[in-house]
Parts: structure tokens; C-alpha cells; sequence
């Protein structure tokens, strides 16, 4: 077992932790470097009861494995006020387990109370990476330590943008103390999607930020679009590219393999994370090399004003791309009349309006589809969770009732 202190600069290659293959982990512990941890698994009650209820694999998790932390929940570059409630949690998990690493998406999926839980990309455009910084260093305030951001892949970009996906990250990076978290999986269905050769990508980014990566499996759909599942082994053409990657992000300090599903049999997943050492420690050294401590800095900016004119176009794309994905009668009316329609969400610059236009309808469409899905499905986990509480407070309460 590790030292206490282990935690504090995780080095190597791990997995995303899920609670149905503790075991598995913990077996190979003379393999997996390190694990992920994913905050919303504890700090979600509906999720942190339905992973691991009393956190004893948590803690042995912990105990065993250098450990880092992983958000799904920040949605930073919403124009909107910052999740406080999830802030919060995430320092206290971090705080209470002793964690030095935290990572988030650089995307956004959550606008006016209505949260996909799929990830949209931020519109690549200066205003974007002057909202994300004021977002980030309230985020870093918050949280109570600087952090990496993820690159995402995205069904479709906002059209029309003045940057390009590499170039929007590196501008964040030259605004803020972040790290990246470079998923290659992810670089890999975005230049297969969307028509861009990846080894300009890694060009343009600024790979000396990179101090994490991820990989994940995936699959082509029928109409040619390469899918970010996390359910299936390391795609062969993605090995070339993370080679690529880690011989280039000289301050690359971890890899995690994402698999949430198709988790067994676990010699699947643990040949990929053998290959990944492989290649990993091809250009590492098998020791962990001695970091300086992180200089944490207050740096005075202008807090995030959602309300702030220079936002008011970028907030309305995003409040009516949202509506066109979640509320049936403005569909209904935006197809009918668009400039009309829009105006429930004060969207009256042409630049954004036309950018709203352009999105591909089909793309779109199946947001719709899956939100529709997913709504639905909501409404029966509702249900059977309530059920389930009642008959946890009835069991508590025993044969005499309230």
C-alpha cells in the first residue's frame, strides 16, 4: 500500500474508477498506476447511493491507488451563474480525501435550468475565451486550487467561428493558469468528424500545458461519425496519435483509460492500459519525476456577470440552440418563423442569430431526440429511486411505521 501522501503527485497510467470492478482494480494494482475518480459519483447523492452507499470502496480505493479527480458537472462555458452547490461538493471531496488533481470539461451543457449531461462546444470566438476565463478563475476560487481542462468531442461547432478548435484552446490556456487534459480519443473523432488533420492540432496547441490525458473506445455509426461511447477498447487508429501525443507533452504527468461500460471480461480493459504503459514510459521515466509545488496565485479579473452586454449575443445563441433542443413548441415556432421565435430569448444580433440558422438541423435534431429519450427515462428513475427511499426510511423505521 501506498504512502498517506500518495495522492499528492500521481504519476503513470490508470483507469477511471467504477465501483463494479474494485476488485478487478485492486488486482492488478502492480499495473494500474493511479485511478480517476469521478466527483459526481460522491458528491451526487442519487449517484453516491446508488455507487457505493457507506464510500467503503472508496476508501479502499484511495488507500490503494494514488488517485485523481475528474468533473462532468462545471459547464464553464455556459453564459450563466456558476453551479455554487456543485463548487462546493467538489472542494469538500477533494479536501476531505486529500486530492491534488482536479480536471473539467471545457464545453458547456447546461443553460436555463435544462442540463443535457452531452456536451456542446463552445463557440470557438474570442468573446468565448475571455467568458471561459472569468468563469475559470471563479471556478479556481472556488474550488481552491488551479485546474486542467478537457477538450471535448463535439456533434457540431457553432458555425461561423473566428478560431479554430486548437486555437480557442491554446487562447484559453494563454489567459489562464490551466492545464490541459488532452483527450486523444477525443482529438481523434473530432478530426475524423469535422475534416481536420490532427497532427496540425497538436501543432497549434501549446503541448507543454498538457499534464494529463485520456483515452477512450468508441465506434463508428453507419453514417461514417466516429462516437466517444467509453465502451469499447482503444480504436487501432488512435495508438499512432497518443504515441504522437505523449512524445510531444514533455510535462504529461498521467493517462486514464475511460471505459464505463463493457468493463468485463477486465483483460479487455487491462490490455489497453498495457499498451498505454508501454508507450507511456517509452518517453518517461518508469520513476516519477520530482515536480515543483504549484504556485497559487490571486489574480484580479472581472468577476463572471452573466448579464454583461459584452455576453449578450454568445448568451443568446446558447439559450435558443437550448430551446431548439429541449422545448417542443419552440421548435414548432422556429421552424415556423426563426427571427420571430427568437425573440423569447432576446437574440437580436445578426451575427449570433445567423450562427443559430447555420447549426446543422440534422445534428440538432437528434440532441432533440435524445433529450426527448432521456426526459422520459427520468421521470422512471424518479420514480423507482423514490420507491426506493421510501422503503429505506420503512426498513430504518421498522414494523411500527411513523
Amino acid at each position: 500500500m501506498s504512502s498517506p501522501n500518495h495522492h499528492e503527485h500521481p504519476y503513470g497510467v490508470g483507469l477511471a474508477y467504477r465501483f463494479n470492478v474494485h476488485r478487478e482494480a485492486v488486482q492488478h494494482r502492480n499495473e494500474i498506476d493511479l485511478l480517476e475518480l469521478s466527483t459526481e459519483d460522491y458528491i451526487v447523492r442519487e449517484r453516491r447511493t446508488h455507487a457505493d452507499p457507506n464510500e467503503r470502496l472508496l476508501r479502499d480505493a484511495l488507500a490503494s491507488f494514488p488517485c485523481v479527480a475528474h468533473g462532468l458537472r462545471l459547464s464553464i462555458g455556459t453564459v450563466g451563474e456558476l453551479d455554487e452547490v456543485y463548487l462546493k461538493g467538489t472542494r469538500r471531496f477533494i479536501e476531505e480525501n486529500g486530492l491534488n488533481i482536479f480536471s473539467e470539461h471545457l464545453a458547456y451543457h447546461s443553460v436555463d435550468g435544462n442540463d443535457l449531461t452531452m456536451f456542446l462546444a463552445i463557440p470557438f470566438e474570442e468573446v468565448a475565451v475571455e467568458w471561459v476565463k472569468r468563469n475559470y478563475f471563479a471556478a479556481r476560487r472556488a474550488i481552491g486550487r488551479p485546474f486542467a481542462l478537457e477538450n471535448v468531442t463535439y456533434s457540431f461547432a457553432a458555425p461561423h467561428g473566428s478560431l479554430s478548435e486548437a486555437d480557442f484552446l491554446r487562447r484559453v490556456c494563454e489567459e489562464t493558469d490551466c492545464t490541459l487534459l488532452l483527450d486523444v480519443t477525443n482529438v481523434f473523432n473530432n478530426s475524423r468528424n469535422h475534416g481536420y488533420d490532427p497532427i496540425e492540432f497538436f501543432d497549434r496547441l501549446p503541448m507543454e500545458r498538457v499534464s494529463q490525458m485520456h483515452l477512450a473506445g468508441g465506434h463508428q455509426l453507419s453514417d461514417g461519425r466516429w462516437e466517444d461511447s467509453h465502451s469499447a477498447p482503444v480504436m487501432d487508429e488512435v495508438w499512432p496519435l497518443f504515441d504522437e501525443a505523449v512524445k510531444r507533452s514533455v510535462n504529461v504527468r498521467n493517462v486514464i483509460l475511460e471505459r464505463d461500460s463493457q468493463l468485463k471480461p477486465f483483460d479487455s480493459v487491462m490490455a489497453d492500459i498495457r499498451k498505454a504503459r508501454e508507450i507511456f514510459y517509452s518517453y518517461r521515466p518508469v520513476e516519477a519525476p520530482e515536480v515543483s509545488p504549484p504556485v497559487f496565485e490571486e489574480v484580479e479579473i472581472v468577476s463572471p456577470d452573466s448579464k454583461d452586454e459584452l455576453f449578450a449575443g454568445m448568451r443568446s445563441f446558447q439559450r435558443a440552440l437550448m430551446g431548439r433542443i429541449t422545448d417542443s413548441e419552440f421548435r414548432t415556432a422556429f421552424l415556423e418563423n426563426a427571427p420571430e421565435a427568437v425573440k423569447k430569448y432576446e437574440l437580436s444580433d445578426p451575427e449570433w442569430f445567423q450562427k443559430l440558422i447555420d447549426c446543422d438541423g440534422r445534428l440538432v435534431h437528434e440532441y432533440e431526440e435524445a433529450w426527448d429519450y432521456f426526459k422520459k427515462e427520468d421521470k422512471e428513475v424518479a420514480k423507482e429511486y423514490n420507491n426506493r427511499e421510501w422503503a429505506a426510511w420503512a426498513n430504518q423505521l421498522g414494523p411500527g411505521g411513523f
